[in-house]
This record gives structure tokens, C-alpha cells and sequence, in this order.
């Protein structure tokens, strides 16, 4: 189980780094699953948008706001590791539902 970013596929300016690590981990994920599937190992990447975290500077808030929540990455996982064997999901895209219009 990885956690990218929708940087990686949506890359953003001033980001160059981020956005590079974001799409290799992506491509990683990607290349294991191909790799190990046989093996009975399910690789897959969850790709949030903003996440209310410390990243940008700012203090995280305790009531919620516009932004995906950890708890929301947390359990996008354990929805992957909830499915039966025979199923995998090797991506999941996980945005804010309502983000500002001029976001």
C-alpha cells in the first residue's frame, strides 16, 4: 500500500519536486503490481488531494474543513485491504468533495 498524491498525475506550479516523487511512486505501485500479482501480493496507491496536515505551514484544525481528513486517506485503505483475494483496486483518486470555486 502506497499514499501518492494526485500530484501525480495532476502536477501543480512551484511543486516541481513533489510532483516528481508523487508520479514515481505512482509508476512504482504500477510496476509492483505487475510484478508481484502472481505471487498473491496486491500492490495498490491511494492518491489524495489536499489533506488538512501540517504540510503548507499551517496547524492542523480539529474541526473540519473543506479539505480530506487523515482519517479519510485511513480508511480509503482499509477499504483495499477489505476486498476478497480474487479483486484488487490498484488505484484509488480521493478529492475533497467541495473544494473552494477558485481552488
Amino acid at each position: 500500500m502506497n499514499i501518492a498524491s494526485l500530484a501525480s498525475r495532476h502536477p501543480f506550479r512551484g511543486g516541481t519536486g513533489y510532483n516528481a516523487s508523487k508520479y514515481g511512486l505512482l509508476g512504482l505501485t504500477e510496476a509492483m503490481m505487475l510484478d508481484v500479482r502472481y505471487d498473491g501480493v496486491r500492490a495498490s496507491v491511494v492518491m489524495p488531494g489536499s489533506v488538512d496536515t501540517y504540510f503548507d505551514g499551517r496547524e492542523q484544525v480539529p474541526e473540519r474543513t473543506w479539505r480530506l481528513h487523515v482519517d479519510d486517506c485511513a480508511a480509503a485503505v482499509m477499504q483495499l485491504l477489505s476486498y476478497p483475494p480474487e479483486a484488487h483496486v490498484s488505484r484509488i483518486e480521493l478529492r475533497p468533495s467541495q473544494p473552494p470555486r477558485n481552488a
